[in-house]
């Protein structure tokens, strides 16, 4: 059994709790929708991805056994699961201060939901600044030296001296999985999503047979991209940039559009939403809101991507020569 400290142990049985939480809480949102019917598919798009946020959650699971076993995959894996998990939790505690604190008219129907409800939001964002606190503690504690020579002991011991084959930045690499893995998920879900909505770039929305070459052909650069990226092609690394602004200006101008509330429209009826509500659009929080907050994080992304920028070409440049 791999010597670690108290610390690490507790960490690995927090993402591991959490995990299972995740799984349960999604597995039982996903039977009740099942116990509501799948009526003329209405509720089949949203089943299909409470089932894929529930699977999600196994992910957690891997990385707590791997910190258990001491391999350095699992402590980035957890640096990861920390990053991603204190960012989602940022945002609904944002969300959250906006509906409870301020309720502005604006938000429509929501104001009256917040209204009816405000003791379980307030809940809902103590449950949340706990998840926070302990995604910060995760990023804290995996990164610091102490914690690092407990996992890189036992591969350094594994690993021949003479070895100098050339890496992916672990970041890096974390981002051309998740890549990869959100086109095979897109490709999926082609049926039930992006082979019935249109594309909207920039203020102008296509129709669905040029969407329908938009979004193979977006599936199908942000898959190269992860592969080049993992390969160590340096063309790779430029076109994941110029990919993830594309997408990030276009939302962010499509959404100050008067165009973009029919849309939005537009797509929830290719998607069959549910014909009990009245206007569907009615609980989307304002478009100058969500194109803010859209931005930030593509932000930050760009951000590491130009931060880690020479160490990908570094290796690349090894890995060619």
């Amino acid at each position: 059994m791999p010597k670690l400290s108290l610390a690490v142990r507790f960490a690995a049985g927090s993402i591991l709790l959490l995990s299972f939480v995740h799984i349960a809480f999604w597995a039982l949102m996903g039977f009740w929708v099942h116990l509501m019917g799948i009526k003329d598919n209405q509720f089949t798009i949203l089943f299909v991805a409470i089932g894929v946020i529930s699977v999600l959650g196994f992910a957690g699971v891997a990385i707590a056994v791997g910190v258990l076993k001491a391999k350095n995959w699992a402590r980035v894996g957890a640096l990861a699961l920390g990053g991603v998990s204190a960012s989602i939790s940022a945002f609904a505690l944002f969300v959250l201060f906006l509906l409870i604190a301020l309720s502005p008219p604006s938000f429509g129907l929501l104001t009256n939901l917040v209204e009816d409800n405000r003791g379980g939001f307030v809940k809902l964002g103590l449950a949340y600044l706990f998840v926070f606190s302990l995604a910060v503690w995760w990023i804290v504690l995996f990164s610091r030296k102490s914690v690092v020579a407990q996992f890189s002991s036992g591969a350094e011991a594994s690993i021949p001296l003479t070895s100098s084959k050339p890496v992916c930045p672990p970041p890096i690499a974390l981002l051309a999985w998740l890549s990869i893995i959100s086109s095979a998920l897109a490709a999926f879900s082609w049926p039930l999503i992006f082979g019935r909505i249109p594309a909207m770039l920039f203020t102008r929305v296509y129709p669905i047979q040029t969407s329908q070459w938009i979004w193979a052909a977006n599936i199908l650069l942000f898959l190269l991209c992860g592969v080049g990226l993992l390969k160590l092609y340096r063309w790779s690394y430029d076109a994941t940039i110029v990919l993830h602004v594309f997408w990030t200006v276009s939302l962010f101008f499509s959404q100050f559009s008067p165009n973009y509330p029919g849309y939005i429209r537009e797509c929830l009826l290719a998607l069959e939403f549910p014909s009990t509500i009245n206007d569907p659009t009615a609980f989307v929080f304002p478009y100058w809101l969500t194109a803010i907050l859209s931005v930030v994080p593509t932000f930050l992304l760009v951000v590491g991507l130009f931060y880690y920028r020479r160490s990908f070409l570094r290796a690349a440049a090894e890995a060619a020569g």
